[in-house]
């Protein structure tokens, strides 16, 4: 009953995605604000609100972990120090004229995350911002906004801010903005040379999408992480500008379709590393100068070096940056979840059923939000006979394996080649993972990882690499033609192999493994006409393997599967 259950669930999920919004994973945090020990309200109460007044009241008064019922709240939001500010889905807080909707200044350790903020449309007038972080503000987390329509900027870091993560977060603009549609600035003035040793920030899994021209984002003196982003905006005319001494890293974004993806100014930066990014029909500059910093944290980057890699990204940024996250306390299954239409994989029946599971595309992540209570870091073990690092050929299946997880309330994925999915079962605490490469998959090595969430001491991570060959590789060192045919193409016992000599003579076959070795070879004489060979293939490993036929006249080459 649970399969049955589950594969309607599917099939429903796929047959109406276009109806429904993405709920997005609770990824955990990362960059610079992990540097900073952000925690946010944690350890202080919990408070829920459905009014503007409590919200304002609770928010300036700080220490405390504020729940927002959906609904529409009147800015400016002042939020104290020791503060999370979690919206329900529908919660979205609007911008005044002369104010911000959500202004963090002069305080630390807040977390705000998945909320719409709408401003009240850009303007070339000195005004603010939708979302302000400013005067010394300190270890903060913004995740999971739709911000847009900033008066000033949608969202700006100034005047000495630091130990700043913005991530999963969607900028844009409408028709409500006439000009001035600068998304996001970090330092705001040359001349601030107290900025100097902060503005320490990072930028990951953003989409700068359609209205947005310029700033995403605009830095000065600050050490800016910009990574696996995705800028798809028609309306560019710039992307990441180096201001004055801006120290910044580039790397393993999506750029399509934008002008200008690394924009050097003046010159008067500090530093630009730009690596590992993926342009498509881009203009302008695309390259750094010198060595930028090396970031004090770890952040696993998800691999975007080609087309398929960056578009399952591209795809995954697009379903889930944004006010996607669930309702506080909600617990992931397979039922509240909406895969990404353009690369969802459904998972063999063959892994094991459990009413709890979810099943995830190799562009999506997904995990349990259950709350767990700690005291040891968390645990990654592998299991099951495929390695975590192994070669496939495009268009055939891993060996399947899975991770058993420890001291933690689910994992997140990412970086699985097109085609590999993965099945998280909560009740058993495994994350099983298996599927055939898509035949389009690009060859090329595919890094994974895994990652626990959940776990209050450290979080654990694992990584391992399928590496995607194509059959060229192995096909190209032999003339293809259709001299020969095989019956049955999957083999359970014994095949068939026929073929039509006009001449007599010897000829050779070989059965051939997918990595070139040969594993069954036979030679002799055949006779004029119709010839017949009867294959028993009891001694042969199962799996995918290709048979070479070579006469006087021609070499031939054709795939099966054993069983």
């Amino acid at each position: 009953m649970r399969t049955f259950s589950t594969r309607i669930i599917l099939f429903m999920l796929i047959a109406f995605n276009g109806l429904f919004a993405a709920v997005s994973p609770d990824f955990p945090i990362a960059g610079w604000a992990v540097s900073g020990n952000t925690t946010g309200g944690a350890g202080y109460g919990e408070v829920t609100v459905d009014n503007t007044s409590d919200l304002k009241s609770y928010a300036k008064a700080g220490n405390k972990v504020i729940y927002v019922k959906p609904g529409t709240y009147a800015g400016q939001i002042d939020v104290g120090s020791n503060v999370t500010l979690y919206g329900y889905p529908g919660a979205i807080i609007t911008q005044p004229h002369g104010q911000s909707a959500i202004k963090v200044s002069g305080v630390s350790n807040v977390i705000i995350r998945n909320f719409i903020v709408k401003g009240i449309g850009a303007v070339d007038i000195d005004a603010n911002d939708c979302v302000q972080i400013n005067s010394g503000a300190s270890k903060i987390w913004i995740d999971h906004l739709d911000v847009y329509d900033g008066q000033d900027g949608n969202l700006d870091i100034v005047n000495a801010s630091d130990y700043v993560t913005i991530s999963w977060t969607k900028f844009s603009y409408t028709s409500a903005s006439s000009d001035h549609q600068f998304s996001n600035l970090i330092g705001n003035s040359d001349s601030k040379t107290t900025d100097s040793g902060h503005l320490r920030v990072t930028l990951h899994h953003n989409w700068w999408a359609d209205g947005v021209k310029e700033r995403m984002p605009r830095v000065r003196f600050g050490r800016v992480h910009v990574a696996n982003n995705l800028f798809e905006t028609k309306t560019s005319s710039s992307c990441v500008r180096a201001g004055y001494k801006a120290d910044l890293r580039v790397e393993n974004n999506v750029f399509i379709g934008v002008k200008k993806p690394i924009d050097l100014y003046e010159g008067d930066y500090t530093a630009v590393s730009v690596s590992g990014n993926y342009f498509e029909g881009t203009t302008g500059n695309t390259s750094g100068n010198k060595t930028a910093f090396t970031p004090s944290y770890s952040m696993p980057l998800t691999d975007v070096s080609n087309k398929a890699k960056a578009y399952a990204l591209r795809d995954s940024i697009k379903n889930f940056a944004g006010a996607t996250l669930p309702a506080p306390g909600t617990v992931y299954s397979s039922s509240s979840v909406i895969p990404s239409s353009s690369s969802f994989v459904s998972s063999s029946s063959s892994l094991p059923p459990s009413s709890s599971s979810v099943i995830s595309s190799s562009s999506s992540a997904f995990v349990s939000s259950s709350s767990i209570e700690v005291t040891e870091a968390a645990i990654l073990e592998k299991h099951g006979s495929g390695s975590s690092n192994q070669t496939v050929v495009a268009g055939e299946s891993i060996a399947s394996f899975y991770y058993t997880w420890i001291n933690a309330s689910g994992v997140t994925v990412e970086g699985l080649p097109a085609g590999v999915s993965y099945v998280l079962d909560e009740e058993k605490k495994n994350v099983y993972f298996e599927g055939t490469v898509e035949s389009s998959t690009p060859a090329g090595d595919y890094t994974f990882t895994v990652t626990t969430v959940g776990n209050p001491i450290t979080n654990a991570v694992k990584s391992g690499t399928i590496k995607v060959t194509s059959t060229t590789s192995i096909e190209s060192s032999y003339f293809k033609s259709s001299g020969f045919q095989i019956t049955p193409k999957i083999i359970q016992s014994e095949a068939s192999i026929t073929f039509n000599l006009k001449k007599q003579g010897l000829v050779s076959l070989s059965i051939i493994d997918l990595s070139g070795r040969e594993v069954f070879s036979k030679k002799w004489n055949a006779s004029t006409g119709m010839n017949q060979m009867i294959v028993n293939s009891s001694s042969i490993t199962a799996g995918v393997y290709y048979v070479q036929l070579k006469t006087p006249a021609s070499e031939s080459i054709q795939k099966i599967v054993i069983r």
